[in-house]
């Protein structure tokens, strides 16, 4: 059995863990700074993610958070994908960054389901490498733990990491359908984000010092499809930002390249607060 370079630094003991651990179990990993090796990479997928900022979030169009902090949480599964010669097929990974997430060198925790290799986990971090300016990420706390997702109706996500953490949120926001579209936004996975309802966002992990409960806040979701070349040619938004409060020059140039729609945030606010007293549904920002 193969093994990677990563997989031989690690300890016998915890070599034979890894290899050998229940899907259901949790084991800590070492924390570690990765680089980007330069590999080619691709991946298609989707994602969501929950914060405390209100809706529309602030820091998608270049801005600070709504209340000067925001402990974002990534939740990501690759449908296909590859990282040089490691297939990252079905790999889902869970990732909450520290001040506003736009900079992965804040990234607080990292969970990987226990379905992922030890080379596709390698892989994976060194991917997420690739985006930062030093393309050299610090992984202060890795955590392999089930990653369990149920989907209703194709629109109600309820995502958990069992006694750590759950999401809850809603595509169409109670409604038939989605009732709002894609907008340019910075974020490492897409150019474009769709705002979601965030129901229930709440995460418990005393060993990564991580206690919070931002329920109802905000939350979006993109489609993944993202490549190294894209980076390489810097065709995207979030290698551009400087948060001063809208898209800067070089944004909105990729912006009117790639034909984005530029956000209303006045129109989306009005009609998140539409919904909810519709519903009588509270939250999305306060």
């Amino acid at each position: 059995m193969k093994t990677s370079h990563m997989a031989r630094r690690l300890p016998g003991f915890l070599l034979t863990l890894l290899i050998a651990t229940p899907l259901w179990a949790q084991v800590r990993l070492p924390a570690q700074k990765v680089h980007y090796d330069g590999a080619s990479w691709h991946v298609k997928g989707q994602g969501f993610v929950c914060c405390p900022c209100a809706v529309p979030c602030p820091c998608r169009s270049n801005a600070p958070p709504t209340y000067g902090h925001c402990e974002a949480t990534l939740y990501a599964e690759i449908h296909q994908g590859h990282y040089a010669k490691v297939s990252l097929d079905g790999v889902k990974f869970i990732q909450i960054g520290g001040d506003c997430s736009m900079s992965y060198h804040q990234l607080s925790a990292m969970y990987l389901d226990p379905s992922a290799s030890p080379a596709q986990r390698e892989a994976l971090m060194k991917l997420i490498a690739s985006f930062a300016k030093g393309q050299t990420v610090d992984f202060p706390y890795v955590l392999a733990a089930p990653i369990d997702t149920q989907v209703t109706g194709g629109h109600l996500y309820n995502i958990s990491i069992p006694g750590i953490l759950r999401m809850l949120i809603d595509k169409n926001w109670g409604l038939p359908n989605q009732p709002f579209s894609p907008v340019a936004a910075q974020d490492n996975f897409a150019n474009e984000l769709l705002y979601v309802q965030n129901l229930r966002y709440k995460v418990t992990d005393g060993a990564a010092n991580l206690h919070f409960d931002y329920s109802r806040r905000q939350a979006n979701y993109r489609v993944i499809d993202l490549g190294h070349s894209q980076y390489q040619n810097r065709a995207m938004l979030i290698q551009f930002t400087n948060g001063k409060g809208w898209f800067s020059p070089d944004q909105l140039r990729l912006i009117q390249e790639q034909h984005l729609p530029i956000p209303d945030l006045a129109v989306v606010r009005r009609q998140v607060l539409s919904i909810l007293r519709k519903s009588g549904g509270a939250g999305a920002g306060r």
